[in-house]
């Protein structure tokens, strides 16, 4: 290469000197290792991530102490339309003689003049293929090159390492807005109140550094709590920054500007329609409701507008930060699509949970597990209540199982507010009335759910599905209410539905309103029998959220029978398999009995129990009169065991428990592997076991299937926290040996 004759003077002038920022540097730990690694593995490092996100920062504190005699900043910002990133470089490195069409000559005479070099190339999104074209050949004509470059998205050559930059920790976040925001005002109070006000605060911007900065500078006037409404229309609060920043540094706006801005008319009519979804979204998702390809995705995620992630399902999901889903929404509403957009956006959904056709019970189950849908259905449901109330109320029938397991007032409020939009009488009214009935008797408010679910049997056909879950939910309100003889009219009403449309879990779930009734209605002795027939069923079925239910019972029918050992076994398979199904309402029923009934061995571990759940993890819903009982009697309990001041101090603690870990409490204060964790029935196929049955012969011995034999095998297991059979045998024998049996 003819590079032409030697620069002047080369050395480092004031412009190509690294910056000394005026601020301290906060976080990025882990990131500032990645780009040393990085580095030691590569002379080419790209530090990408979108705008705000303090790539330059992160850049100039990992360089600041390089052993490199020459480190040379060059400033890409300040290259306008026709500038050229070699003349800046060879400007920002003192060559005084170079001119464009020379630049690359000049710079390479400059780096084999005195060793080793570093280049920092600052902000190269805009100039992307010059800059790239430059690269290679600077790091291919001078081995002692080494450079380090940031940019929105990566020059994509050869030998090219990646550091992505997101968000930042929490801790940092936090730790850079109040030293920022005690900056421009001392004064400002830092109590717990503020602290989770800027926690909020700090989430809702995405914890990237420029917009913390900017909300920062407004604690001057401002307290975060008083600054957390204007985030709704956050771009006109952020709009302060330094005016000797750069231009797209001055305002929240201008930064996710500066980025759109570069996009084609298909690339930004992608980003856009994102903005449609609520949280994380799959590229199956982003196919259906944005028309989104592969190659759309990547593009948006190599200019950092999209970040990707992996889900704990492992699959590759994609979502817009809050600040960049504001701009898009800006967008999408200007450009007159945002209800086309949303209308597919309410398709897909309904199609994800199974289309129109009303669902099994077990269909619906399954439904209920994926609670990261929750955010979609609600911005789904939001625009069906406006301009499509049937697909609302087919989502809302799909998903019923959902609500009532994480959000049951919220389900009643839409499934309401969709059935007042839909008075004509069909399945689509049916469906909706079926899941009103269901969250009215969530709320005690069995009347609403009674008159709910007779509806619906004027609408539906016998035996068919709506007409079986509006006959069980009928037996559920009357069982509710005290109606022990119209839940098993009801009840038994649903069994035959249930059996005529062939849905067994549905079948299990109608024969134990008999049990649960009885229950209710105080007689403890002729419900055992009952519900226990009714386990069988669900066993077989493979229904793990009515085994719990029925498990519930039992154990609340042993109890009231005191019989506390089979009671405290009973309930705790409940309480095991409502957390592995996700259920809320029902776990706290079997949790404040299981508290209720340990109480006097360990006061305080109960109290923390009942306090978590009568706090419902924000499920809303209301309990039946026996569990709020079962609450306050174990508070009372606990005062007279260890005294007002400890049980106060405990019902906070357990206050900020989740059910599933207040659970856990109870169960390691009794050892976890005493005979009570486990049911009756999973004692007695421990001991089979134990005697080297085969799960086989273990299903003919009992009377149940192989499948059910395999679910409490695999229940005893975990409960006992051993790895296989061999070692529920063994644990079988020890106990055998140590009762002497």
């Amino acid at each position: 290469m003819d590079v032409g004759a030697p620069p002047e003077a080369p050395e480092v002038p004031i412009v190509g000197r690294l910056p000394a920022p005026a601020s301290s540097f906060i976080g990025r730990t882990a990131e500032l290792a990645a780009v040393a690694e990085a580095r030691s593995l590569s002379r080419l490092v790209t530090i990408t991530g979108p705008g705000g996100a303090g790539k330059t920062r992160l850049a100039i504190e990992a360089v600041r102490s390089d052993a490199a005699a020459r480190t040379v900043f060059v400033d890409l910002t300040r290259i306008t339309d026709g500038g050229s990133v070699g003349l800046a470089v060879a400007n920002a490195a003192g060559i005084r003689a170079a001119r464009r069409t020379s630049a690359l000559g000049s710079i390479l005479w400059w780096l084999d003049a005195d060793g080793e070099a570093l280049l920092v190339l600052d902000n190269a999104e805009h100039v992307l293929a010059e800059t790239a074209a430059l690269v290679v050949a600077l790091l291919e004509g001078a081995a002692t090159c080494r450079i380090l470059l940031t940019s929105r998205q990566p020059l994509r050559v050869a030998g090219e390492r990646v550091v992505p930059v997101g968000p930042m920790l929490d801790d940092e976040a936090a730790s850079l807005f109040w030293e920022r925001a005690l900056a421009v005002r001392a004064a400002l109070p830092v109590t717990p109140a503020s602290r989770a006000a800027a926690a909020e605060l700090c989430e809702r911007l995405d914890r990237l550094p420029l917009a913390l900065e900017l909300a920062a500078a407004r604690m001057a006037v401002l307290t975060p709590a008083e600054m957390l409404p204007m985030l709704d229309r956050r771009f006109e609060p952020l709009a302060s920054g330094p005016p000797t920043a750069p231009a797209r540094h001055r305002s929240l706006r201008a930064c996710i500007a500066s980025s759109v801005e570069a996009l084609n008319g298909r690339q930004r009519e992608v980003f856009e329609a994102c903005s449609v979804f609520a949280s994380p979204f799959d590229a199956r998702a982003a196919a259906a409701v944005v028309d989104a390809s592969l190659t759309d995705l990547e593009d948006l995620v190599s200019r950092s507008l999209l970040q990707s992630e992996t889900d704990p399902e492992g699959r590759t999901t994609f979502r817009l930060l809050e600040s960049p889903r504001e701009f898009a929404r800006e967008g999408l509403d200007a450009s007159g699509m945002v209800s086309a957009t949303r209308r597919r956006h309410l398709a897909w959904m309904v199609a994800e949970f199974g289309g129109a056709q009303y669902p099994t019970i077990a269909e619906s189950s399954r439904f209920a597990t994926p609670s990261f849908r929750l955010p979609e259905l609600r911005a789904a449901l939001d625009y069906a209540s406006e301009a499509d109330p049937a697909s609302g109320l087919a989502l809302m029938a799909s998903s019923r199982d959902l609500w009532f397991r994480v959000a049951q007032d919220e389900g009643l409020l839409r499934v309401r507010a969709l059935l007042d939009r839909y008075p004509r009488a069909d399945a689509v009214r049916g469906g909706g009335l079926v899941t009103a009935a269901l969250l009215h008797n969530a709320n005690q408010q069995t009347d609403l759910a009674h008159a709910a679910s007779r509806e619906a049997l004027t609408i539906f056909e016998p035996n068919t599905l709506g007409a079986a879950m509006s006959h069980y939910l009928g037996a559920v309100s009357c069982f509710l209410s005290g109606d022990v003889h119209g839940a098993i009219d009801s009840g038994t009403a649903a069994v035959e539905a249930f059996t005529a449309v062939g849905d067994d879990p549905g079948r299990g779930r109608a024969m134990s309103t008999r049990g649960t009734a009885f229950v209710i209605g105080g007689r403890p002795a002729e419900a055992v029998p009952a519900l226990l027939e009714a386990l069988e069923v669900s066993e077989s079925a493979g229904d793990g959220w009515s085994q719990g239910q029925i498990l519930t019972y039992l154990g609340i029918a042993e109890s009231d029978l005191h019989r506390d050992s089979s009671a405290r076994a009973y309930l705790a398979g409940a309480v095991e398999h409502f957390s592995r199904v996700g259920d809320i309402s029902l776990l706290g029923i079997a949790l404040a009995r299981l508290a209720a009934i340990e109480v006097r061995r360990n006061p305080l571990g109960a109290v923390r129990a009942a306090a978590s759940a009568a706090r419902r993890e924000g499920a809303g819903g209301r309990y039946h009169v026996i569990t709020l009982g079962d609450i306050d009697a174990v508070r009372s309990a606990a005062e007279r065991e260890a005294g007002a001041e400890a049980v106060a101090a405990a019902w906070r603690e357990g206050e900020r428990l989740s059910m599933a870990d207040a659970a856990a409490a109870l169960r390691a204060h009794d050892g976890g592997r005493s005979p009570s964790a486990l049911t009756p029935r999973e004692l007695e196929v421990a001991e089979l076991v134990r005697r080297g049955h085969t799960n086989g012969s273990i299903a003919r011995r009992l009377g149940v299937s192989e499948r059910t034999v395999e679910n409490h095998v695999a229940h005893a297991t975990a409960k006992l926290g051993v790895r296989n059979r061999a070692a529920l045998a063994a644990w079988a024998a020890e106990r055998d040996h140590a009762t002497g049996g």
